[in-house]
């Protein structure tokens, strides 16, 4: 029986393979937010912290999260780090992702082909793949705002509740999911039949209650097995803390210029030269196949030109796809109006807001594809070219070492740096941690002042210390300094 003929066949054939490719290439050039959660949740399976530990104000369960995900696989005899249990267990939420958004698609677009093309085309944007296969957050927020999203689609039956569980889920993973609360709201209103607005306003106040309650009680929860206090302005400053680097500020012009390249990151990423020194049969061959999908999305293209002015003319979307579109839209505008001001130069937070685009895009080319003719072979076309783009110029060579000078000179280092070393360092940076998480031998202290200590006299062993100095700046998903050589 053929895939066509089980449509639920689909979407897990869909997901496995996903989640086979991130695994396979899982990156290297690892974001510094993951390696701090992975340090916290070795240093508590270590014993060298409590579990209170792991609570943190803007993704409170995460790190629980990836605690018990780590304990769970090291019991089952797998000898690996945190950060590589955290990039895991990322893959396995972002297959999921696309199995919710292909059921999402599909119900809305009537249509398995364009739902399969645009669920790759999400999965495979150059942004959303590279956070995929590293440790972070964002990913499982965001399925579980798929999942919202899914529960409140026109023509199921209202359910509040479940979609208050499922919207407090993204808020414990990450608290940026809070701003997409409008489009549950307004998606619940709309999906009662009812013609009474009471019974509608009535779904709506019952989810927005359930959604506050669990909210509030799981920071006060998350509050006070961190502190053990449950001050109540203690809770809101901690709450509503945030990295130092974080700021509102309004610059037009710079503002709009990182929101623009933002659109164009989010779903085209690196560049071809990172392909220098990796060069082999396999590579050469999905070049080769990269440049006949672009080459044929440019014929499907040229020849939707001659019918276009006709399909706009005859373009039309259905009750039920014009209420996805207000909600998709709604989505999408308050994480671009949020982003503009919240700094706007950090892509990897427009993943929020990336399935939002997907569907507004399905919608589109639903109304002005009537057939599954040229328009949809351009589309499949187009799905290729990007992912094999995204694949050759930033997923692949990020799955090396060697393309990541930070993490390849902390490798090294364990070469160097004798189990033991003190490692004096000036200030906090996201190289110091990546470096320091890397060689788990070594002691690390922050430096206080100018440093003038000496070894003590009479140490019963000799005492191997090292100084760790930045050297010069690297490309990376924020900016940081490379360290350089270091004496021991």
């Amino acid at each position: 029986m053929t895939l066509t003929r089980r449509p639920a066949a689909i979407p897990t054939v869909l997901s496995l393979g996903l989640l086979a490719v991130y695994l396979a290439f899982l990156t290297k050039a690892y974001y510094w937010d993951g390696v701090v959660f992975a340090q916290a949740i070795e240093d508590v399976a270590g014993g060298a912290a409590s579990r209170s530990s792991l609570a943190h104000p803007n993704h409170l369960v995460y790190n629980f999260a990836g605690y018990f995900f780590y304990w769970l696989l090291r019991g089952l005899g797998a000898n690996l780090r945190a950060i590589t249990a955290l990039q895991i267990l990322n893959c396995i939420f972002s297959a999921g992702c696309a199995a919710v958004l292909y059921f999402i698609l599909r119900d809305t677009l009537r249509s398995s082909y364009r739902a399969v093309c645009l669920t790759l085309l999400f999965a495979l944007s150059a942004t959303w793949w590279k956070f995929s296969t590293d440790a972070n957050a964002y990913i499982p927020s965001v399925f579980f705002l798929l999942l919202s999203f899914y529960l409140v689609l026109p023509g199921r039956k209202s359910r509040p509740l479940s979609c208050a569980l499922s919207f407090f889920a993204a808020m414990c993973f990450h608290e940026l999911a809070v701003i997409a609360f409008p489009v549950f709201a307004l998606g619940i209103f709309w999906q009662d039949s009812a013609p009474e607005n009471s019974r509608k306003l009535r779904n709506v106040i019952v989810f927005t209650v359930v959604s506050f309650v669990l909210i509030v009680g799981a920071y006060a929860l998350a509050f006070y097995f961190a502190t053990g206090s449950l001050n109540v302005t203690g809770l809101l400053h901690w709450s509503a803390s945030y990295s130092p680097d974080a700021d509102t500020r309004f610059a037009f012009w710079s503002n709009l210029g990182y929101s623009l390249r933002g659109q164009v990151r989010l779903f085209f990423g690196g560049r071809l030269n990172r392909l220098r020194g990796l060069i082999n049969p396999f590579v050469l061959l999905l070049v080769a196949l990269f440049y006949i999908a672009a080459l044929k999305l440019l014929y499907a293209v040229f020849a939707n030109l001659l019918t276009l002015k006709r399909r706009l003319r005859e373009a039309h979307l259905t009750r039920i796809q014009r209420t996805v579109l207000l909600l998709a839209f709604v989505w999408t505008v308050v994480y671009l109006v949020f982003l503009f001001f919240w700094l706007p130069q950090n892509t990897f937070y427009r993943v929020f807001y990336l399935p939002g685009i997907i569907i507004l895009l399905g919608l589109a080319l639903s109304a002005v594809q009537t057939t599954a003719s040229r328009g949809t072979f351009g589309t499949a076309a187009f799905v290729v070219a990007v992912g094999l783009g995204n694949f050759l110029s930033l997923i692949y060579p990020y799955s090396h070492v060697e393309k990541y000078p930070p993490l390849a000179f902390a490798l090294q280092m364990n070469h160097e740096w004798p189990r033991g070393t003190v490692i004096y360092y000036a200030a906090q940076n996201s190289d110091e941690v990546l470096v320091r998480y890397f060689t788990p031998e070594t002691k690390w202290k922050l430096l206080q002042g100018t440093f003038r200590k000496t070894p003590a006299h009479g140490s019963k062993r000799p005492l191997s210390i090292a100084y760790l100095q930045p050297l010069t700046a690297h490309a990376g998903s924020k900016p940081t300094r490379v360290p350089a050589r270091c004496a021991s």
